[in-house]
């Protein structure tokens, strides 16, 4: 069933309007919105005739508010035709009539945006004048297309002088081919403006007219001019060859070859190559041999370009018979490439007897190369001259080729093959793959292979590898080794998912450990923390063996919160062992200045206690260190009686300062006393420059209340 017009629709009763009045009321609104569209139209063209009448007077100082719809009009015309033929032919006629000059510039602006043949009478007849010519050929040069690229042809024999130069200059910029001729001609005038912009503009235009004129003028151009005709030389001929005109531009390259700018003949012979492409890779092999620095960068370089295949082929089977500097300079731009040619020919280079060439070889390897080159590369890696191992060591990480990271593992279990380096760079590939044969490599019997390999799976080692990381660990000898396998098992159990998990690989290993391993073992346990770990850690401090003992005050020591706090201090107290004693208050020390929600003046209590035990002078120096970070005024009270003790100046001084800037809100007056108090006695430039602004901001502050 069709739905009836709205204006039919019943209307309900509540809203007190009948259906005739509803279909009144609706083809009054109807009749209101044409009055308004009818109104929009017109307003349109009355603010435009206002605007284009006010153009006519334009002059500097008038603000440019008034033109604003034409400018509104500009935007409308991309997309409706008619409006842009319209405001054409307005922008036309201020062209023509009595406007002023700069009415006339705003027109040719305009112009080159909307502007279309119709405009090219108007336009012509203005670029003869020398006040409009610019914006004429600005506005031509907009518009484009062969009716203007006419209209300034016809114009350069009714120009002189800067207009004249300035028609040439935009033919150029159109790069009108019809204009190489007129243009041509000119280069036999006395004006060496005029001619330096015919030379521009035939380079610009790059036909074959162009080219021979540029070549034929180039032997007897004035001192003056000789750049640019080499300059336009170069950009006609490559004009010519994106155009399909080869043959005229490689008489151009040809002729440039013997210039005396070192310069030019190499732009020139990088032109050459591009336009004859079926012989560039001969050229490019030509150029590496050469003995001119610059033949060969520039062959290099365009080597780097070659497309095809069989091109780089062909260079790659080349290189062999090129110098020693050929060659390095062929090897570093194909290392980027991937062609089984550029592996043949690293190969045979890494027996040169040019240590440059060698380098460049195994570089070449890391896209070219192939699996089977990994045991090779690791040769060199680790027996090579500096320079060759660096770049093996590189290739080895860097190599692309499928079934590498398995030709590394297969060497990793290899005991002869296995070194150091090959752990390195196995480990710099980021592949979880490698992580056996880390652990494989831990065991080795080298020293320097372990380390490696430990430092290797504190990177890499996942939570499933805690276990057998911890048995490794416990065998590890004291030193960088097992410092470097603690780190590693550290790191893997960090990695399991449950914090109260972390400490098990740890406390099952240690169940079965022996006394060696069990040192071993306490060190990492301690960095996890946790219930379990601790009462691990007490059975250790009550064993029989002095080194397991040592090793359970050192875990303590080394706890990673507070919660060890009271069993420290119970230790500093009580031990009769005054490695013990230091051990435990320097960690008391450390535990207790940790963020906390203890209330600051609870920890300036503890720290005060324990500076009572301290006998040391380093001790009671990291008392005070951490006294300066405890935001209690009595904290700050008692680091100031310190800097009259000639032990503990040094050490006052700076926590001095980093309680007092802790304070200056809270406590401002106390801060600002302290302050000025060691600003005379420290020498420390970066407590110079940071208390005098602290002090400002204290004074600031007083100052705002």
């Amino acid at each position: 069933m069709r739905a009836r017009p709205w204006c039919n629709r019943p209307v309900q009763r509540s809203f007190g309007v009948t259906r005739a009045r509803a279909c009144g009321l609706a083809l009054v609104v109807v009749l209101a919105a044409r009055a308004v569209f009818a109104q929009a139209d017109a307003a349109p063209d009355a603010a435009l005739d206002a605007a284009f009448a006010a153009l006519k007077t334009l002059e500097l100082g008038q603000t440019l508010d008034t033109f604003q719809p034409i400018e509104q009009a500009l935007a409308r015309a991309h997309a409706d035709e008619k409006v842009r033929a319209d405001l054409e032919a307005r922008l036309g006629a201020t062209l023509g009539g009595e406007a002023t000059d700069l009415a006339r510039d705003y027109a040719c602006r305009q112009l080159a945006l909307v502007g279309s043949d119709a405009s090219m009478p108007a336009l012509a007849a203005l670029v003869p004048k020398p006040r409009s010519s610019y914006m004429a050929r600005y506005a031509l040069e907009g518009i484009g297309g062969p009716a203007a690229a006419k209209a300034l042809r016809d114009a350069i024999g009714g120009t002189a002088g800067p207009a004249r130069v300035g028609v040439v200059i935009s033919l150029g910029r159109l790069t009108d081919a019809e204009a190489a001729g007129p243009i041509a001609a000119l280069l036999g005038e006395e004006d060496p403006t005029l001619r330096q912009a015919a030379v521009v503009a035939l380079g610009r235009i790059g036909t074959a007219e162009a080219a021979a004129a540029l070549a034929t003028f180039a032997p007897k151009a004035p001192e003056a001019l000789r750049h640019a005709v080499v300059a336009a030389e170069l950009q006609a001929a490559e004009r010519l060859c994106r155009q399909g005109s080869p043959d005229a531009a490689i008489k151009l390259y040809e002729s440039l070859q013997s210039a005396e700018s070192e310069r030019v003949r190499a732009a020139a012979y990088r032109g050459l190559i591009s336009a004859k492409p079926s012989e560039s890779a001969a050229m490019i092999l030509a150029g590496l041999a050469a003995a001119e620095n610059w033949k060969r960068a520039v062959a290099a370089d365009c080597l780097a370009g070659l497309a095809t295949p069989d091109a780089i082929a062909t260079v790659a089977v080349g290189v062999p018979k090129l110098p020693p500097e050929g060659k390095a300079a062929a090897l570093d731009r194909l290392k980027s490439r991937s062609h089984p040619a550029i592996r043949a020919t690293a190969l045979a280079s890494l027996e040169d007897a040019d240590a440059n060439v060698r380098a460049a070889a195994v570089e070449s390897l890391v896209n070219s190369g192939a699996a089977e080159d990994v045991p090779l590369l690791a040769r060199l890696a680790s027996t090579g001259d500096e320079g060759l191992k660096n770049a093996a060591c590189e290739a080895l990480q860097l190599i692309t080729a499928e079934g590498t990271n398995q030709a590394m593992l297969a060497l990793m279990s290899d005991a002869q093959m296995l070194t150091p380096v090959l752990v390195r760079c196995a480990m710099e590939r980021r592949r979880p793959e490698f992580v056996p044969g880390f652990l494989h490599a831990a065991e080795s019997a080298d020293a320097a292979i372990r380390l490696e390999a430990f430092k290797a799976l504190e990177i890499m080692a996942t939570e499933k590898d805690a276990e057998p990381l911890v048995r490794l660990l416990c065998k590890t000898p004291p030193g960088d080794e097992r410092e470097a396998a603690g780190r590693a098992v550290w790191m893997s159990c960090q990695k399991i998912a449950d914090p109260a998990a972390r400490a098990a690989p740890l406390l099952a290993v240690l169940a079965t450990a022996d006394a060696a391993g069990q040192c071993a073992v306490l060190p990492s346990l301690a960095r996890l923390g946790g219930e379990k770990a601790l009462a691990a850690v007490r059975a250790a401090m009550k064993s029989e063996d002095q080194a397991v003992r040592d090793a359970g005050y050192r875990a303590l020591a080394n706890w990673p919160d507070a919660s060890v706090a009271d069993a420290l201090l119970e230790v500093v107290k009580t031990s009769d062992v005054e490695s013990y004693r230091v051990w435990s208050l320097r960690a008391y020390a450390r535990v207790v200045s940790l963020p906390s929600e203890r209330p600051p003046q609870q920890t300036f209590e503890m720290l005060r206690g324990a500076m009572a035990l301290a006998g040391r002078a380093e001790d009671k120096q990291l008392i005070v260190e951490r006294l300066g970070s405890v935001a209690a005024p009595d904290a700050l009270a008692l680091v100031l009686t310190y800097l009259d003790d000639p032990a503990l100046k040094d050490a006052a001084v700076p926590a001095v300062f980093a309680s007092a800037k802790g304070l200056s809100q809270s406590h401002p007056a106390e801060a600002k006393a302290a302050l000025e108090k060691i600003q005379p006695m420290t020498k420390d430039e970066a407590l110079l420059q940071q208390i005098p602004k602290v002090l400002r901001d204290i004074e600031a502050r007083a100052a705002g209340k």
